[in-house]
């Protein structure tokens, strides 16, 4: 076997890991995982940062593995779950803003009009994707995908491939996330609700007092239009409460990257 190959086979296995727990990102992490983004540059921006951040990493590289499917699956399912994890904790302020756009279009009456939002690749109404959209700008303009970067690289230094302790998974805490999520899309959600409440007794008011009138020719079309000056009405609202659980759901994830460097270290005292 010629000098060069055999000097490069025994990083085959460590770059393999490090490129699937970077990859993970790929699967859930905002703007990463858009099917907008072609497939073949999301690859190729994978390739590149593995082969940046490897080098940075062989001291922590385990020196027993070898290139073999049936040792290195479960290592990397495990590197895989690390990645997603960290992307759909960021992303989960994203998606309770597409809920509450959807909340938003079912009261209003648009749920009829539902189409695919390619920067999810599901279906939503297009309040939905407004509302998705101006999420995403914001993690875009908080520095999201760096700090995405970031947090990957260093769980690298602190955490060895293979060893993540079954304590250290963020189960519990994606758990909250989504119960904060679905608050958040509450609340976004709310003036719409509430204002579309007030409509519907106010035609019903109206329905008894008056038989002869057409509330379905009347109504629905004054419901989108109380629904909409509602939804400008609170932009400057949704673009506060967007931003504090963008910075929530960042410093948590911050400080659940920061805790598994302190379990690390517990763990080698």
């Amino acid at each position: 076997m010629p000098y060069f190959i055999e000097s490069i086979l025994p990083h085959a296995a460590p770059w393999l890991l490090v490129l699937t727990r970077l990859g993970g990102l790929f699967i859930f992490a905002p703007i990463l995982s858009s099917p907008v983004l072609p497939r073949q540059i999301r690859v190729l921006m994978l390739v590149a940062l593995t082969a940046v951040v490897y080098p940075t990493t062989i001291d922590n590289m385990p020196t027993d593995l070898r290139l073999d499917l049936i040792d290195l699956a479960p290592l990397l399912l495990q590197e895989t779950m690390i990645g997603a994890s960290i992307g759909l904790i960021a992303a989960i302020p994203l998606y309770a803003m597409q809920l509450a756009g959807l909340l938003m279009g079912q009261q209003m009456g648009l749920g009829i009009a539902q189409v695919l939002n390619p920067a999810s690749d599901i279906q939503g109404d297009n309040i939905g994707q407004v509302l998705f959209l101006m999420a995403l700008g914001a993690f875009a303009m908080v520095g999201g995908i760096e700090l995405l970067f970031g947090a990957v690289v260093h769980t690298l230094h602190t955490i060895p491939i293979g060893g993540m302790a079954p304590e250290q998974t963020p189960v519990h805490l994606i758990a909250g996330l989504l119960g904060s999520g679905f608050n958040l899309a509450f609340r976004v959600a709310l003036p719409v609700i509430a204002i579309i409440f007030i409509e519907n007794v106010a035609m019903g008011f109206l329905m008894k007092t008056v038989p002869s009138l057409n509330i379905m020719n009347f109504g629905f079309p004054l419901r989108i239009l109380a629904g909409l000056l509602t939804v400008v009405g609170s932009v400057e609202m949704i673009r506060n409460t967007t931003e504090i659980d963008l910075d929530n759901s960042l410093v948590i994830l911050r400080d659940w990257v920061g805790s598994l460097h302190i379990s690390a270290e517990g763990s080698d005292g």
